[in-house]
């Protein structure tokens, strides 16, 4: 959100779909949806569009001299609304009038910098950095706000839910994202090492570039949020942990930009855009990666393509935006769920053609696709079961070498779990 203004190899536990099967890729089936709108954004803008838009506008919030906002979350139990984004972080009532603000850059920093302090020759290269805002997540359990910034490796902060200007903790480790346009997506979801009594926070974060300092952030990590092991690895083991990294040969060539993350009936979920592969000039897809609630190792580690189309078979293939919640009666119906069964909604674009198909660029256009998570995991459970009858490939080439599958169990077997 960029705005000027807020308004208001063996059978896994349990079988095919359990938490056993390490580092899965799929060339099976799509998911797919039923596209429910589809938009030009130059059809969208104008004079008469903007005047349609302010009849639903009933609180406005605004700040001149800062109006770059990344995100916003809303505390569901006060209504209390908080919002992050360049150099600043506000907390605001449910009516959009300011509570209290804090100032959160610029900062004297570089990024030859660790994230605790500066030495050396570094210290000639620190300059005014403007902190940009990368998590904005409430922690209902303990009644605190985790804020996020790219300044410092890209470190982060606890700042009290009744007060953000009481600041009650510094976290100085390389965290999320260092700069302004990589991704960073964080979520609070229930987690090892002993789900779903405990909680962790689930990050999924873009390569920023090879740095002693940023080499060793995960792409996507389970973080303990218990305060004695606050945003260490939630569980590390000698050979595990919750906690995935792209391999040193592909993080340059190989970037993953995180949309969206959610929990969902014992799994975490990342929306994704990233190459459909590692060969270069590999087309931009989307994914959704998925990783059991009780895996304390990461095995579960899964993704599947996931695409949207109109009618007419047009390919929207970028994800841009997404939000889990309840169907309303109707839509329930349609997709053939119940009201209290979770529904992804997921906003994507087409590559823009003049870049080449696959491009990476979104062009204009955009399309809603609704996704029931019972239909997803639905295909994550089949595509498992064509990998236990030797289809597909095991393993993600940016990962880990990638194998065929081997099969496992007969065809009767794989139908019948």
């Amino acid at each position: 959100m960029s705005i000027g203004s807020l308004v208001s190899g063996v059978t896994p536990p349990g079988g095919p779909g359990g938490c056993g099967v390490p580092w899965v890729r799929w060339r099976g089936p799509l998911v797919l949806a039923a596209l429910v709108l589809a938009a030009s954004s130059t059809a969208a803008g104008g004079g008469d569009a903007e005047g349609r838009d302010s009849l639903f506008i009933v609180e406005r919030f605004d700040d001149d001299r800062w109006q770059e906002f990344t995100h916003l979350t809303v505390d569901k139990n006060t209504g209390t609304v908080y919002a992050g984004g360049v150099n600043r972080l506000y907390q605001l009532d449910p009516n959009l009038r300011r509570l209290q603000y804090v100032v959160t850059g610029p900062v004297n920093d570089s990024v030859e910098c660790s994230a605790s302090d500066c030495k050396g020759e570094t210290i000639q290269n620190m300059k005014a950095t403007n902190n940009v805002n990368k998590v904005l997540v409430i922690d209902y359990t303990r009644s605190r706000l985790i804020v996020c910034g790219t300044v410092r490796q890209g470190s982060c902060q606890v700042r009290d839910l009744r007060d953000i200007t009481q600041l009650t903790r510094n976290v100085s480790e390389a965290i999320v994202a260092n700069n302004a346009t990589a991704s960073t997506v964080a979520f609070i979801a229930p987690g090892p090492p002993n789900p779903p009594v405990t909680h962790v926070l689930y990050i999924g974060v873009t390569y920023t570039g090879k740095s002693v300092y940023r080499d060793e952030v995960p792409a996507v990590a389970s973080r303990s949020l218990e305060d004695n092991r606050f945003f260490d690895i939630a569980v590390t083991d000698v050979t595990t942990s919750t906690r995935m990294l792209v391999n040193s040969l592909a993080r340059e060539r190989y970037p993953i930009t995180y949309v969206y993350g959610f929990g969902s009936e014992k799994f975490s979920y990342f929306l994704t855009r990233q190459m459909e592969d590692t060969d270069a000039g590999s087309p931009y897809i989307s994914k959704l990666v998925r990783v059991c609630q009780n895996d304390s190792a990461y095995y579960s580690y899964t993704e599947i393509p996931i695409e949207c189309k109109d009618s007419q078979g047009k390919r929207y293939n970028l994800a841009q935006a997404a939000y889990v919640g309840k169907p309303g009666t109707d839509l329930a119906t349609q997709l053939g769920i119940q009201t209290n069964d979770d529904v992804l909604f997921a906003v994507f674009s087409p590559s823009d053609p003049s870049e080449g198909e696959g491009s990476p660029r979104p062009a204009d256009s955009s399309a809603l696709c609704v996704y029931s998570m019972k239909s997803v995991r639905r295909m994550f459970i089949n595509n498992i079961q064509e990998c236990f009858r030797g289809k597909g490939d095991r393993g993600l080439n940016f990962i880990s070498p990638s194998h065929h599958c081997i099969e496992t169990v007969s065809s009767d077997d794989a139908s019948s779990v």
